[in-house]
């Protein structure tokens, strides 16, 4: 039996905001860039968010690229995990 997840795509517009906020973020507060502070941060993600969510081109762009960074968080984790269990202690 096959999954249908074609509802998934009146959610797409809010999980592509959601994606881009939470990317943004990320590198905003591990880089340091903006200063420590974190609602600068935020606000910061949020507008981006904002502009990819309001662009069409943009969310295509999103579309396109979320599955493949779910594919490369899944192949990273294995790839960690194979070097993880062939290390000797």
């Amino acid at each position: 039996m096959a999954l249908d997840i074609s509802g998934l795509n009146y959610f797409m517009p809010a999980i592509g905001f959601l994606f881009v906020l939470v990317i943004v973020y990320a590198v905003f507060e591990t880089t340091k860039i903006l200063g420590g502070s974190k609602w600068i941060v935020f606000i910061i993600g949020f507008i981006v968010a904002i502009i990819f969510a309001t662009l069409a081109s943009t969310q295509e762009y999103v579309r396109n690229v979320t599955p493949w960074f779910a594919v490369l968080l899944i192949a990273l984790f294995f790839i960690l995990l194979l070097i993880g269990l062939s290390q000797n202690k």
